[in-house]
């Protein structure tokens, strides 16, 4: 994000016919810009905030003379992913907005979107001579194109101007598609979303956060229930133990029962899924003060989403074998993670060349969101007091209601390990409830209030009363390592498969591969445990781990001396007969996105129950 030669890269398309061949060029710079903007909140980099700065001023300077910013031509416009391009830029200006410190600055921006707002609505719409909103793409049946809702809801918070709330309501009534209204399937909660029509798993989140801002702009509990209802079916049945959604590709597709398959393809576990859905389920928690919304985040962030960072700065191996002409240059995010034994470095998603013969792609830019959201849910602050969500080591200042300054000093090594000291410090006694988020997979948390014993509540373990200087809060997470199955399912109709050209998707009958019942899963904490083929052993080869009868596996720290990379955790696990296997943290593994480094976190097991 501090590469300011990268930022006018991205703006450039937009000068130009970038998107002539209909792509998505258009996306990039806002899905950066939003993920920088999060970034900057935490960390206050000014060098940050100064490329950011200049580079809204570049994009408001690419306005044609009507206002529209737009990486496709007017003899093209509204095709593609014009739209969902345009989404982004008002959302990359709109999180700007949130810190800018320049006033006149803020007013041109405002400006900018408003002009480009105004420019979509005197075209899309109901109405002599309008496009529905539906038809102005021909991917998804206008799923990408109605996502723009989120922005457009955000633009009427900021103007008050309530063209923009009934412009938002005419896409709500529309319904994101143009087969189905997916904002009433999700309220009447008769299918999965891996049942719509349409099974798009980033765009269709993108369009139910949009729903989501619906509700907060109009109070209709209608709304609130069908954004609920979305996102409970997929923590049912399409979120995978690494915490992303979609075995086929970028589709929902049942993943919570199919993710042990050997048959699913490489593109699977989108870094774009997975960051779309870090956010929904802030956003979740924010709106429910519900749990297991934070408890689905953390999976996410220290499985899916770290294990996409390219810490090796690898270059994606088919670039360099089929595009030597580029400019070649690695990406700071990988796009798809494996399950069962596989590589990592399967494809750059949202692959497209620009004219001065670089290259991006969706899942790069999306990845500086997800490190922009820890700091957001690590602490939010509530009317009665605050609730901790992440155990993050560090200090975290804070301000209760009243303004009354509160530091958090948190010591931990978590999530390696389980314990974690959480000291108060106040100028004079001060009262608030403190909420902790107890996870889902501690069965056996204990707690200590200045050496007393508290009570222990499922989802959050809330302390409210007269906090003094110095009080010690001592967690102990059960942090032992848990097995997990794959779900039986025979077999099942799933709505993944593709016509590509056709703008639809037909129904395919799906069969359990028999394999995957030869597989587990082991869970340390919030850490999924991994094969990797650098440990020296062959994972293809099964193993036999020693199941304790309560389901759980015996295993002790491994000396990080002996792993000759980069890891958050390694264990030994033993196994049935006799010796151990030594196993790392998932976003550890598969770091050199080819066969030196195969990894599986759905392991081949012999049949050890």
């Amino acid at each position: 994000m501090l590469k300011p030669e990268l930022w006018s890269r991205f703006v450039q398309q937009f000068r130009e016919d970038a998107d002539f061949d209909a792509g998505w060029r258009g996306e990039y710079w806002g899905k950066m810009m939003r993920g920088a903007c999060f970034v900057y909140t935490y960390t206050q980099n000014e060098d940050l905030y100064e490329i950011l700065a200049k580079t809204i001023c570049d994009m408001i300077e690419s306005a044609d003379e009507s206002g529209r910013i737009s990486t496709y031509a007017k003899n093209h416009e509204f095709d593609g992913w014009d739209i969902w391009a345009r989404k982004y830029v008002l959302l990359g200006m709109q999180y700007f907005l949130e810190i800018c410190r320049n006033e006149e600055m803020k007013a041109e921006i405002v400006e900018s979107m408003i002009r480009q707002a105004d420019y979509l609505i005197e075209r899309i719409g109901n109405g002599p001579g309008k496009i529905q909103i539906t038809s102005a793409t021909r991917h998804w049946r206008g799923l990408n194109s109605s996502s723009i809702l989120e922005p457009i809801v955000r633009l009427y918070f900021i103007t008050k101007d309530e063209r923009y709330l009934n412009f938002a309501k005419y896409i709500v009534d529309i319904g994101g598609t143009d087969v189905v209204n997916i904002f009433e399937l999700a309220y009447k909660d008769e299918l999965m979303p891996y049942q719509y029509p349409v099974t798009k798993a980033y765009e269709m989140i993108s369009c139910f956060e949009g729903l989501l801002e619906y509700y907060k702009a109009t109070g209709v509990e209608w709304y609130k229930t069908a954004v609920l209802n979305f996102a409970n079916r997929i923590l049912e049945n399409d979120f995978t133990v690494i915490g992303c959604c979609g075995c086929t590709s970028e589709l929902f597709d049942h993943s919570t029962v199919r993710q042990a398959n050997t048959t699913n393809g490489r593109i699977m576990q989108e870094t774009c899924v997975t960051v779309t859905l870090m956010k929904f389920m802030y956003r979740l928690n924010l709106l429910t003060g519900d749990a297991k919304y934070a408890d689905a985040f953390e999976i996410s962030l220290y499985n899916a989403y770290l294990g996409s960072l390219n810490t090796e700065n690898i270059i994606e191996p088919t670039i360099m074998n089929e595009h030597s002409d580029w400019n070649i240059e690695p990406l700071p995010f990988d796009s798809y993670s494996p399950l069962t034994a596989g590589t990592r470095g399967n494809g750059i998603g949202g692959l497209k060349r620009m004219s001065d013969n670089h290259y991006y792609g969706c899942c790069a830019c999306i990845g500086s969101l997800g490190i922009g959201l820890v700091p957001k849910m690590h602490i939010l602050s509530v009317d009665s007091g605050f609730i901790m969500n992440l155990y993050i080591d560090g200090f975290a200042e804070v301000y209760t209601p009243s303004d009354e300054k509160v530091i958090f000093e948190t010591k931990s090594e978590y999530p390696k390990f389980g314990k974690i000291k959480i000291i108060v410090k106040v100028s004079e006694e001060t009262k608030f409830e403190l909420k902790l988020r107890n996870p889902y997979w501690s069965e056996n948390t204990s707690i200590l209030l200045n050496g007393e014993s508290v009570s222990v509540d499922k989802g959050y373990i809330s302390i409210s009363r007269c906090w003094a200087d110095g009080d010690e809060i001592e967690i102990d997470l059960d942090m032992r390592t848990k097995v997990i199955y794959p779900i039986p399912y025979d077999h099942q109709v799933l709505m993944n498969k593709v016509i590509w050209g056709h703008n639809y998707v037909i129904p395919t009958y799906d069969r359990e591969d028999p394999n995957a019942k030869n597989h587990i899963a082991l869970r340390r904490g919030p850490i999924m445990l991994a094969q990797d083929s650098r440990l020296g052993y062959d994972i293809d080869e099964p193993i036999c781990v020693n199941i304790n009868e309560d389901g759980y596996v015996n295993t002790s720290l491994a000396d990080d001396v002996e792993i000759p990379f980069e890891h958050m955790l390694a264990v030994n696990a033993d196994l049935k007969d006799t010796g151990y296997i030594r196993l790392i943290d998932y976003a550890s593994a598969g770091k050199l996105w080819g066969k030196k480094s195969k990894m599986a976190v759905w392991m081949c097991s012999a049949d050890c129950r």
